[in-house]
């Protein structure tokens, strides 16, 4: 390592696919900063009560035996929250930012592309720390508010897929960047069906009216109760889920990094199940190429009935997930480079 300063990095973490981002990142940075781990200190910004992703990367504490910081101020606007919600919080969340890069004087901030993610870069940029921020990996045909805004004023930004140099033309493509596997795969013979917080209701009560078993449904803010059937294992939140995924004989989900989570880490077939909740995140579109892009089968649950859901079932465990490089690696390497804590 050419200095032996400790560099402070500071990573937006910032729900769901998001803070999957977050995790990947320090999941590498662990890894290649091992023969030096006290001279790295990783700080992630959460948003308030965000529990899920509090629980999540707190696991990197047990899994690289290395300290982990967290701070959290607040989210401008949730997914499925007007725009309104967004100009009513965006001052106070950007007040509270700036304080945070006061506190911690990082040396770089990792945005991972949401506005909570917006208002941590602004505040950056504002005592001139280097951001560099990461484009959603489920936006391909379209991009994120957060990330345009960030390309146009000459943030650095990174890719997952050289298709999202149409709309973002200067951004850097590294490759789909996505979570290590924590767990060993296998196969014990059960579906998985995982729709992160939101759930994903048209879907479950689609997959409910099927005659499949073996089922273990994960339901987010919806409640599980009604789900409880036949053989089915039912709950609302885990946030160890890679223990369900890892296991799996196939996994359905909406668009999302755990779809490319369970594809590319663990081999798993999967189906993506589009949720028009999330549309303002990712489209039709968006999530037809995504599903494209890791071999996956699409479906609409609005538009199948429960008996062309059991086909394409049988159908999807048949499918073999591609091989692609290491984003979240090659992002790793150019943070310590900037860092300069290259070996």
């Amino acid at each position: 390592m050419s200095s032996r300063s400790t560099k402070t990095l500071l990573i937006v973490a910032s729900g769901g696919g998001h803070t999957g981002y977050a995790n990947a990142l320090a999941e590498r940075l662990f890894e290649l900063t091992k023969e030096y781990r006290d001279l790295l200190k990783i700080v992630f910004i959460l948003p308030k009560r965000d529990r899920w992703s509090f629980m999540k990367l707190s696991l990197l504490k047990t899994l690289y035996h290395r300290e982990v910081f967290f701070d959290e101020l607040t989210k401008p606007r949730e997914p499925y929250e007007s725009f309104i919600k967004l100009i009513a919080r965006f001052p106070k969340s950007l007040y509270e930012a700036v304080k945070i890069i006061g506190k911690y004087e990082p040396d770089i901030v990792v945005s991972t592309g949401s506005n909570h993610s917006l208002v941590v870069a602004l505040a950056s940029l504002l005592k001139k720390t280097r951001v560099v921020n990461i484009e959603a990996i489920d936006r391909i045909a379209t991009t994120s508010k957060t990330s345009k805004i960030l390309h146009d004023i000459g943030v650095e930004t990174i890719l997952h897929w050289s298709e999202q140099k149409r709309n973002l033309p200067r951004g850097i493509v590294v490759g789909p960047i996505f979570e290590r596997p924590r767990y060993r795969p296998r196969d014990e013979g059960y579906i998985l069906v995982t729709t992160g917080t939101m759930g994903h209701k048209v879907l479950f009560n689609l997959l409910k009216k099927t005659r499949l078993n073996n089922i273990v449904l994960q339901t987010g803010i919806i409640p599980p109760d009604e789900y409880r059937v036949r053989d089915w294992i039912v709950f609302d939140f885990d946030p160890d889920i890679d223990k369900w995924i890892a296991g799996a004989r196939l996994v359905i989900t909406h668009q999302g990094l755990t779809a490319v989570n369970a594809a590319l880490a663990y081999k798993k077939p999967v189906i993506i199940a589009y949720n028009p909740l999330l549309k303002k995140t990712s489209t039709l579109e968006d999530t037809k190429i995504l599903a494209n892009k890791i071999n996956a089968l699409f479906i609409d649950p609005r538009r199948i009935t429960p008996y062309e859901l059991e086909e394409i079932v049988f159908k999807a465990m048949e499918q073999k997930p591609p091989s692609y490089t290491d984003g979240g690696n090659i992002l790793a390497h150019r943070i310590l480079r900037y860092l300069d804590m290259t070996t």
